[in-house]
């Protein structure tokens, strides 16, 4: 006879009242530990900026008026000697980790020597009172520039330090040329533009209400563009620009007052490829629409140097514009190399500069004429070197984009618009 296995039943165990007791409390304890640490983290290492409006002394070996104009060659020497002495005090101090960055914005006349006028940004942990940053930020500065080698020799004691917000900070910065946020594109081989401000000084020229070719604003009511684009279209009346991202909507908008294109274009050549265009009432400088710098006309880019063009032209050859603003990184081109006969077969001529890659692949194309190549130097200020003008097609091997040099013609830029 089959006889199951008896299986005894299991006792049921339960824990003790003040067991439970017990690891509720410890679990409450660890959990306010926790939260607790979280707090302190979060309290003690949430950081916010703190910006500055600060000014210091000092004299040169050089007069004030060898730099007193914004972006020429001396302003910039002398404005990194002075930041690189800011940055380096500041490195070599306990606020390391707390400095941003310093910019020049001017340079002031004082008797003796010159007042630099900068922008200084920090950020600090948001428990510290702003009273103990800025006495803190002064006595380092104070103490650092004492052993700071020159030229120039600088005035420790000059140093003055106001607290501005990110309104006064963005203004100062728009009123400077060559200033653009740092963002992430006729356009072969680019990218969209996503940003306002990332091409602040780019502009989309308009006759009749269609988009017909590019160029870039050089101070608040003057543009550079390309002498070709007005060839048949000579009316100011029917030409209006726009400034942003978008031809549709646009960020601001301004008719022509006068058109002056340069007095030996003459067509077909592409020689003297370059127009400047008065806008018939001054453009107000924001994050998103600004002016571009101007190189000095003894400037030189070295081939090989990374640059930027931008434009709302076609994306391939013979294609149509595009709303959205497009932009693509190529490199300077010597001339020699573009005056190869498999190139250009020495079409290039000292008025004119080469930028995209023999390889092709990334240029310029219908559209973009008259709009802005651009590069950076070491402060991140961006200077026009060159005006989309004309190439063979569109990103073809061996015919890279050919730019107006804008180093050629800046005493004619300046002679017509007093920039």
């Amino acid at each position: 006879m089959y006889r199951p296995v008896r299986v005894p039943a299991r006792k049921k165990s339960c824990l003790e009242p003040w067991v439970i007791g017990l690891i509720t409390f410890i679990s409450l304890i660890v959990l306010a530990v926790c939260i607790g640490l979280i707090v302190h983290y979060v309290r003690y290492n949430t950081r916010k900026p703190y910006n500055y409006y600060s000014t210091l002394s000092f004299t040169s070996d050089k007069y004030y008026h060898e730099f007193d104009k914004e972006a020429t060659t001396n302003f910039t020497e002398m404005s990194q000697r002075i930041e690189s002495m800011v940055k380096n005090a500041f490195y070599q101090s306990s606020l390391r980790r707390e400095f941003i960055k310093s910019q020049v914005i001017k340079f002031s006349p004082q008797d003796p020597g010159v007042v630099a006028h900068m922008l200084m940004i920090f950020r600090f942990p948001s428990t510290q009172s702003p009273e103990s940053i800025k006495k803190t930020i002064q006595r380092v500065l104070q103490e650092k520039l004492q052993h700071a080698t020159g030229p120039p020799k600088v005035d420790p004691s000059s140093v003055e330090l106001t607290n501005i917000n990110k309104t006064e900070t963005d203004n100062y910065l728009n009123n400077c040329c060559g200033t653009r946020m740092s963002a992430s594109s006729r356009i072969v081989g680019g990218q969209e533009v996503h940003e306002e401000g990332a091409w602040p000084w780019q502009a989309t020229l308009q006759y009749n209400g269609v988009h017909r070719c590019g160029a870039t604003l050089i101070n608040a009511t003057w543009l550079v563009s390309a002498a070709h684009c007005f060839r048949n279209y000579k009316d100011p009346a029917r030409w209006t620009a726009s400034f942003g991202i978008r031809i549709y909507p646009s960020k601001e908008k301004r008719k022509f007052k006068r058109i002056i294109v340069h007095e030996n274009y003459k067509y077909p050549s592409h020689d003297n490829d370059i127009a400047v265009v008065q806008l018939s009432s001054p453009v107000p400088y924001t994050n998103a629409v600004h002016r571009v710098c101007l190189p000095d006309a003894s400037d030189k880019i070295k081939p090989g140097t990374p640059a930027y063009v931008t434009g709302f032209g076609a994306l391939k050859n013979d294609g149509r514009s595009v709303n959205i603003l497009q932009q693509v990184q190529v490199d300077i081109i010597d001339s020699k190399t573009c005056n190869e006969p498999q190139a250009y077969n020495n079409a290039i001529t000292s008025g004119m500069i080469c930028a995209g890659f023999l390889q092709g692949g990334k240029d310029a194309c219908q559209g973009d004429s008259g709009g802005p190549l651009v590069s950076s130097n070491s402060r991140d200020i961006w200077y026009l070197y060159g005006i989309v003008s004309w190439g063979d097609e569109c990103a073809e091997p061996n015919k890279p984009g050919v730019y107006t040099r804008v180093t050629a013609f800046r005493d004619w830029i300046e002679a017509k618009t007093g920039v």
